[in-house]
């Protein structure tokens, strides 16, 4: 594009139309639309008159540019199309509806959808057959078959609605796309979800490879400051939108928006890695400001419909199984060496290596299912040569843990890593599979390598993009980790997908997780994703915000359970009187502790706080310290009280360990509002002790999976109405488990202070049980 955006060009590698007049080349229809689309959003957003402007398609076939001449009765028809597509997908999530959906798909065919009567080549023998080849395939599902894809089509449409428009509140606050223009200022910095008035610091942006800008706050204020605004809710690896921000009115919609991943982030500066070059200096002027939001991406919605898909085409007997029309199936041959196994891992492991169509790990905190459990799983399936694994997880984050795992394994097996590289931890980026491609000198080589490697581990959004790896390998066993984190239909995919000669890509799969900790992250509301089929509840599908871990395994019959599921039962993280509570009401007391030096040795006060009479809490495992409700602030989110002894337990457990504090290691604070966030951090500042200034403060959410030698969590209720928030209450057995509240209590390694309003917290069963336990 030219610097007054007065003109541009378009490159296109494919054909053009070379058929449409004879003897004579003219850019495709859909080309010619795409370049309209600029045109308009250039008039719209941006306020270039599109009778000004020229756009010119280039096609690197042919040594031509061809001009898309501006047609505004074209802009009308491609924006009325895309007006009927929104107005379907409305409909859908809307009615939410099995028989809804189930009309509105059964009137698409190659009549209905060829409005246009086309006759050539391209529809005829490619595009009619696809569309009715579908239709058949969604016809003849079995009845049960029907309900679970429409049921799944309708939650993914109104889970894909609802991210988009932000028809929900989270922290009462707006959530979605739309929020990027619907808020204001102000909601976005409580939130959390902006960064602004930051001037560019080096502008790398015309670098052919790895473009980036650095960018750094103007004024006194850096991101790590005690005020809400300066508390963004941005980490390494997110996907962001950057564009010019010099007056209040400034926003995606009116200004040139430039999309990136975040390199690295620190108190004062931010990296950003561009998705694209900007040879063109004058895009990103160097005196302007700049504001920083998170970007959406579709990505995660089109691989779920895409598992939709593989599922009407996968084999029935992989249907069967996951629908629960038939058991699964075992190896008897290993039952003598299940039963000799005294080792826990070891057991686990042969009744993995037993199970031909899946096996369920429960790992609840602190039993080593990552760093034991799995490690022990890849050992023995890579011990065969011919077996190929595949590893996956939810985030980027367990994603390292298990590379860390396969790394620490002695044989050190070779791996292939899907997934880009901000997010991948440095010391496995030399594993990511453009790297290990990076000096293959054609596509057969590439493949040699790819067929050769055993073992492939990514994020199951990233497996979930890359359907073509199915039909280069075949997988004996996946291994999923965190799977009570991934929703079923981001499973699909996997799980049904077929290689080319037919057969099932995953052999068996097994799901490692615990359902009593954090669940997936759903938008819509308990009540719009739940199921009303009674087919489909009977076996085991009730609601569509579980994941495909917990279905398989509240549906598991007597004898099924014995060999297709187990649970960890020694941990190795919390001292017993730390564990005590969740190991009695979340786990029903099956957790035994494996006695390591932490969790047996006794604690001795520190000299320094033997004349503090506050101090001698230290001298305790775990301990409640109740706080005044805060009805000052109207949202309800900070606790005046709450923060200040937390602050002075920070300091204490400072000086409780002197030289030994660690920030990483030592000492972890959790509140569930960024708002209480910052007005911990405020405090704690006040100490003046530098090394308390980089503990973790944060939500529980960012806890799960981490741990610390104290946890101190301050639980921010001013009102009733807020434990529904603060809470994540599921029922097992008669038993209410609080999900949010395990992971809380969960952290510590040592000891466990909390602090709130008792008398609030008391109208919970959980919580009042809590109290009563700590009393």
């Amino acid at each position: 594009m030219q610097r007054d955006m007065l003109s541009f060009i378009e490159m296109k590698s494919g054909k053009a139309d070379e058929y449409a007049i004879q003897g004579k080349i003219e850019p495709k229809e859909n080309h010619r639309v795409q370049m309209l689309l600029y045109q308009a959003v250039l008039e719209y957003a941006m306020d270039m008159d599109h009778r000004k402007g020229k756009a010119y398609l280039f096609y690197t076939r042919y040594p031509l540019l061809y001009p898309a001449r501006a047609s505004w009765a074209m802009v009308k028809r491609a924006i009325n199309l895309r007006n009927r597509i929104v107005a379907d997908e409305y409909g859908v999530q809307l009615h939410n509806s099995i028989e809804y959906t189930a009309r509105k798909l059964s009137e698409i065919n190659s009549e209905t959808v060829n409005e246009r009567g086309l006759t050539n080549v391209l529809w005829a023998r490619y595009l009619s057959p696809s569309i009715d080849g579908f239709a058949k395939k969604l016809q003849a599902l079995t009845p049960i078959e029907q309900a679970y894809y429409y049921s799944l089509y309708n939650f993914i449409t109104k889970e894909q609605y609802t991210t988009k428009s932000g028809d929900t509140d989270y922290e009462g606050g707006r959530m979605g796309t739309a929020s990027l223009w619907l808020s204001s200022l102000a909601e976005k910095c409580e939130a959390g979800e902006i960064l602004y008035d930051l001037g560019i610091t080096e502008n790398r942006a015309a670098d052919e490879h790895k473009a980036h800008v650095v960018l750094s706050r103007t004024g006194s204020v850096s991101f790590s400051e005690d005020t809400p605004e300066a508390l963004p809710n941005f980490r390494a690896g997110d996907a962001i939108v950057l564009y010019e921000r010099n007056e209040d009115i400034g926003n995606v919609t009116n200004k040139m928006v430039f999309k990136g991943n975040i390199e690295a982030i620190t108190e004062n500066d931010i990296k950003i890695r561009l998705r694209a070059p900007q040879r063109n200096p004058a895009v990103l002027p160097a005196d302007s400001l700049y504001a920083v939001e998170h970007d959406t991406s579709d990505i995660t919605f089109r691989a779920m419909f895409l598992g939709l898909s593989a599922f009407v085409s996968a084999n029935q007997e992989r249907r069967d199984l996951l629908l629960g029309q038939r058991p699964p199936e075992f190896d008897t041959a290993f039952d003598s060496q299940i039963t000799a196994s005294e080792d826990d891992f070891t057991w686990i492991t042969l009744k993995a290596q037993a199970a031909k169509d899946y096996f369920l790990l429960v790992g609840p905190p602190g039993t080593g299912k990552t760093s034991r459990a799995l490690k022990q799983m890849a050992e023995t399936f890579h011990q065969d040569e011919r077996k190929q694994i595949l590893f996956l997880a939810y985030t980027n984050r367990a994603t390292d843990e298990i590379c860390k795992a396969l790394s620490s394994i002695c044989s050190q097996p070779d791996y292939i890593r899907i997934g880009s590289e901000l997010p991948c931890d440095p010391a496995y980026r030399e594993h990511l599979i453009e790297n290990v491609l990076a000096d293959c000198a054609n596509r057969k080589e590439a493949q040699e390598r790819i067929a050769h490697c055993l073992i492939f581990v990514g994020t199951a959004a990233s497996i979930s993009n890359k359907p073509e790896l199915f039909r280069l390998k075949h997988f004996d066993v996946a291994i999923v980790d965190e799977a009570t984190q991934i929703l079923e239909p981001q499973l699909l995919g996997i799980l049904c997908a077929r290689n080319e000669d037919g057969r099932n890509a995953v052999g068996k799969f097994i799901l490692i997780g615990d359902h009593k900790q954090l669940p997936a992250v759903v938008l819509q509301s308990s009540l719009q994703s739940e199921i009303h089929d009674e087919a489909l509840r009977a076996i085991g599908l009730t609601n569509l915000k579980d994941s495909l871990f917990e279905r398989l395994y509240r549906n598991l019959g007597n004898d099924e359970a014995d060999r297709a599921y187990d649970q960890l039962r020694k941990q190795g993280r919390m001292h017993p009187a730390v564990a005590a509570f969740p190991n009695k009401v979340f786990y029903g007391g099956t957790l035994e502790s494996l006695n390591l030096p932490h969790q047996t040795e006794e604690l001795v006060l520190s000299p320094l706080l033997k004349d503090d009479e506050d101090g001698r809490i230290m001298m305790q495992r775990v301990a409640f310290l109740p706080s005044s409700p805060d009805i000052s602030a109207a949202s309800g989110k900070i606790n005046r009280s709450e923060a200040v002894i937390v602050a002075r337990l920070a300091k204490k457990i400072f000086i409780q360990y002197g030289s030994a504090f660690n920030a990483k290691r030592t000492l972890g604070i959790i509140t569930p509002y960024r708002n209480q966030i910052a007005l911990i951090k405020r405090e704690i500042t006040r100490l003046n002790i530098a090394k308390l200034n980089h503990i973790l403060v944060d939500t529980v959410e960012r806890f799960q999976g981490s741990e610390r030698d104290v946890i101190i969590y301050s639980f921010c209720i001013n009102h009733v109405w807020q434990l529904e928030f603060l809470s994540n209450t599921i029922e097992e057995d008669g038993v209410l488990i609080d999900r949010k509240l395990n992971v809380a209590l969960t952290r510590a390694r040592k000891q466990l202070f909390m602090t709130g309003v008792p008398e609030l917290l008391r109208t919970n069963p959980v919580y009042a049980a809590l109290l009563n336990a700590v009393e």
